[in-house]
């Protein structure tokens, strides 16, 4: 067992055993899905299989006045266990809160959300393939909101690469420079939400190389439509090319809504590494890289939550890769159960 693993494990039987002194104080919540995948002719699935199983167990409780505490755990396909999350919030006043310990990045508004069962499409946008997937790490997260506005601003350890070059998250320190970054949301009306992220940090041992990302999210909801999308910028000092480099990606998800149905359109555009991507196995960005391809994908779908807890989606993907012409179209089922 490695021993990133075993201190995920310690930490979560910590938060297991907090969670149990307190147990008249305790929410606990969790989830699973599984999808069936059929692809083209030229696409990764083209005898149809059943995979991509995700899971997660998440306590969370009040410790004593304004202090609290959230654990999470999760499991995924060709992947070891995970800690998702843990750590202790408090919760000065609506102006302001702090949380300390391991905690996913407030970086946009999927990567916040991005569980089976809060994510409209069956696969992560596109774009979400620049860092690792929901990205998380360790550090003191600083938060509120006040009238229209609402912040996020955080120190972490920051992102490394490893030795082949794709970006991780570590428990430990990559360098001696902290990174740092936040999120600036503006709430207008009931129904809409616009807001900017910023992340700043070094990702090489000595604290020479920069990466930075740059990112735009917007939210419309009324009670019959949701309008959401993401816009992303990276920008990273190549490790040997003595340059900065420069990628970019998006998606828009529009959906209707009606009674327990969710119809949805997206569109996404992105760079990415390679023509055929396993959208959910495929890794983040990789820093030797100095060219991508482009890949645009439009996605129809039908949502329908049968119950509080279960739901099933339906899904068809065209895929369209920059200068190959591949027969890579998908259909796509995804069936969850959250509580």
């Amino acid at each position: 067992m490695s021993r990133s693993r075993q201190k995920a494990l310690t930490m979560l039987a910590c938060f297991f055993w907090l969670s149990a002194s307190l147990a008249a104080q305790v929410k606990a919540g969790g989830y699973f899905s599984f999808e069936y995948l059929k692809s083209q002719a030229e696409g990764l699935y083209s005898r149809g299989t059943f995979t991509n199983f995700n899971g997660g167990l998440s306590v969370s409780g009040l410790i004593y006045g304004s202090l609290s505490f959230m654990a999470e755990g999760r499991l995924a396909s060709r992947e070891d266990f995970q800690l998702a999350q843990a750590y202790i919030n408090f919760q000065g006043s609506q102006l302001i809160s702090f949380k300390l310990g391991f905690f996913e990045i407030p970086f946009g508004r999927f990567n916040s959300a991005a569980r089976p069962q809060e994510n409209p499409t069956v696969f992560r946008p596109l774009a979400f393939h620049f860092f690792p997937y929901r990205w998380n790490d360790l550090g003191i997260c600083l938060q509120g909101n006040f009238a229209i506005f609402y912040y996020s601003a955080y120190i972490i350890n920051g992102l490394s690469a490893d030795s082949q070059g794709y970006l991780e998250t570590k428990f430990t320190d990559p360098n001696k420079d902290k990174a740092m970054g936040g999120r600036l949301g503006l709430r207008f009306g009931e129904g809409v939400e616009l807001g900017g992220s910023i992340y700043n940090g070094k990702y090489d041992p000595d604290g020479t190389k920069d990466i930075q990302f740059r990112g735009l999210d917007l939210i419309w909801l009324t009670p019959e439509w949701e309008v959401r999308g993401e816009y992303i910028q990276t920008v990273y000092d190549h490790p040997t090319l003595n340059q900065k480099i420069s990628f970019e990606g998006y998606y828009l998800t529009v959906s209707m809504l009606f009674k327990s149905f969710r119809l949805y359109y997206s569109f996404q555009k992105s760079d990415l590494a390679q023509d055929l991507v396993d959208d959910h196995q495929a890794p983040p960005l990789n820093i030797f890289l100095d060219t991508m391809v482009k890949k645009t994908r439009s996605a129809v779908g039908l949502k329908w939550d049968a119950t509080g807890s279960f739901y099933a989606k339906l899904e068809y993907d065209w895929n369209k890769e920059s200068n190959v012409k591949l027969k890579d179209n998908m259909l796509l089922v995804q069936v969850g159960f959250a509580f």
